[in-house]
């Protein structure tokens, strides 16, 4: 099974801002997907680190190379917060990702990959509610995947502009395969648009 479609979370997002490379997402040369949850958590607050940049990054990008996906999440997070303007978006993004793969998924036959930084992704029950085919990677995974395809010519250059801001957290390499998914272990050399 081929991996044909990449689905972030906004921790991922915001790393590669704050390394200037948020274009990296693009090497593969497969459509990127970003839940409108995890737009709105990155971009809420403009003053926070990889804020802005990301912002500009979605409106110069969008629909032409990347796809802001609408879902129930952040339609049901919105009307809440109109109820209740202290409504926190934590695990939002994660959910919404978790329902753009599902549309995105069903009936196809490719998988995707899921990049994320959430420690809390790596829990089996958030792996469980995921579709079947989906490769669930991090950042650093990631880009040590492009760098083992000769897509990118150093991870590593690009993890050390983060982890000042970022921390050493998004050092840490995880994959894991959703049922259907393969060989996790495989995943890069499976990306194929």
């Amino acid at each position: 099974m081929n991996f044909s479609l990449i689905v972030t979370d906004s921790g991922p997002l915001i790393t590669l801002a704050i390394a200037g490379s948020l274009d990296v997402l693009f090497l593969p040369k497969l459509p990127v997907i970003v839940p409108d949850m995890v737009r709105h958590e990155v971009i809420q607050d403009l003053s926070k680190p990889g804020a802005a940049l990301v912002a500009e990054w979605i409106r110069s990008n969008n629909p032409h190379r990347l796809t802001v996906s609408p879902t129930e999440v952040f339609e049901e997070f919105m009307l809440l917060r109109s109820l209740n303007p202290a409504t926190k978006t934590k695990n939002r993004g994660e959910q919404a990702a978790s329902e753009v793969l599902g549309r995105a998924l069903d009936g196809k036959d490719f998988g995707a990959i899921l990049l994320f930084e959430d420690s809390a992704i790596r829990k089996t029950n958030f792996l469980i509610r995921l579709p079947d085919c989906v490769v669930v990677t991090s950042t650093s995974e990631f880009l040590f995947g492009l760098e083992s395809r000769g897509l990118l010519e150093n991870a590593q250059s690009i993890l050390d502009q983060a982890v000042n801001v970022r921390g050493n957290e998004i050092l840490i390499r995880y994959l894991e395969g959703t049922a259907n998914s393969v060989s996790a272990q495989d995943w890069a050399v499976r990306m194929h648009p």
